[in-house]
């Protein structure tokens, strides 16, 4: 089995060794990963009837259902802002988001994908790799330990195998 890569980080993630029997070296380039796959991608989604830059947006204006902190986010000048945003209003945030954020992200990766050619066909050219984000976020990447859920790879692959 092959690996798609998905690193956010220019250095090598020495914790990868622990999945050395299913993750070869290929890494999936980095300026390919944030070309296409980033959730801070210069990819922008219409998303319930709002235009946002980004998917980092777009998933952090879910959070809540306050319009102004939504519009505040939207109207963030970048991903790592519109980040900062929301948590400045984390206390605010939706009762029960954090168990359906996987479901939102996935919904989101979904538009991204259908509203943008180059990211179907960049999710396409992955082939059959498993992809797997080197992050040290262990849900949405492998974690520091490399033993991490890989929510992104995981949400990543699921569309790509809607599209064979």
């Amino acid at each position: 089995m092959k690996a798609c890569i998905l690193s956010v980080s220019l250095k090598y993630n020495s914790k990868i060794k622990i999945m050395s029997d299913v993750v070869t070296r290929k890494l999936y380039p980095l300026d390919q990963y944030e070309k296409f796959l980033a959730t801070f991608s210069a990819h922008a989604i219409e998303y319930k009837e709002r235009l946002y830059p980004t998917v980092e947006h777009a998933y952090h204006a879910s959070r809540y259902s306050d319009e102004a902190v939504q519009e505040e986010i939207r109207r963030a000048k970048s991903p790592f802002l519109g980040w900062e945003v929301s948590q400045k209003h984390k206390a605010d945030q939706l009762a029960g988001f954090d168990a359906r954020k996987s479901d939102v992200m996935e919904e989101l990766c979904r538009l991204k994908l259908g509203q943008h050619a180059d990211v179907k066909e960049g999710l396409l050219a992955s082939g059959d790799d498993t992809i797997v984000k080197n992050y040290p976020d262990p849900y949405w990447g492998i974690g520091a330990d490399g033993v991490g859920k890989n929510e992104m790879g995981r949400i990543w692959m699921k569309l790509r195998s809607e599209l064979k």
